[in-house]
């Protein structure tokens, strides 16, 4: 093989070496343009495949980046599902008595308490048990006290409604809200 390349080389240097001056310098201009032609397409093809290459690699990594951040995102619904769930089961509130007794805590006499009764929320899996509460005469800090003790008991326990009535010659209100506690409806 590489005596017939000696061989092939020998008889193109005879070739070159029968043409006159002028036809040498134009075989050599064409030569060397043609190399250079080579050489440029040669480099355009690696630049462009690299370019693809590169645009691949960027693509697949931001696709990696969006799935990394659904699965954090999925990981903290998840977290906060189980979390909620946990709140649910935690205890189950007799609501009117809870009530009652937050009302004392911050000495508020509550006249008039009206349960709702349980009704299922979404797919049913959840139990709204609901109380409407009417309060007269009472201070609007004494009202903020209760309200916010009221959602800082066990299990999940929400002031779902409130309508205020102020009587400022007096300097209190009047208050109607209604206090909904949620809970996992038990498998049968």
């Amino acid at each position: 093989m590489i005596e017939r390349l000696r061989l092939l080389w020998g008889d193109l240097q005879a070739w070159y070496l029968k043409l006159s001056p002028r036809e040498r310098v134009m075989v050599t201009a064409a030569g060397g343009t043609t190399l250079v032609v080579v050489t440029f397409l040669v480099l355009f093809l690696l630049a462009s495949s690299a370019d693809a290459t590169r645009r691949r690699t960027e693509s697949k990594l931001q696709r990696l980046a969006e799935a990394e951040q659904l699965a954090a995102g999925y990981a903290e619904a998840e977290r906060a599902r189980k979390q909620a769930e946990a709140a649910l089961t935690a205890s189950e509130v007799s609501l009117i008595t809870y009530v009652a007794e937050k009302g004392k805590q911050v000495g508020l006499e509550i006249p008039s308490l009206n349960p709702k009764g349980e009704i299922p929320v979404g797919d049913g899996r959840i139990v709204e048990n609901s109380v409407e509460i009417t309060l007269t005469d009472v201070a609007l800090p004494r009202l903020v006290d209760f309200l916010g003790s009221l959602e800082q008991g066990p299990g999940v326990v929400r002031v779902t409604f409130l309508r205020i009535e102020p009587r400022p010659k007096d300097g209190v209100l009047t208050a109607w809200t209604t206090v909904t506690a949620y809970r996992l409806k038990a498998a049968p």
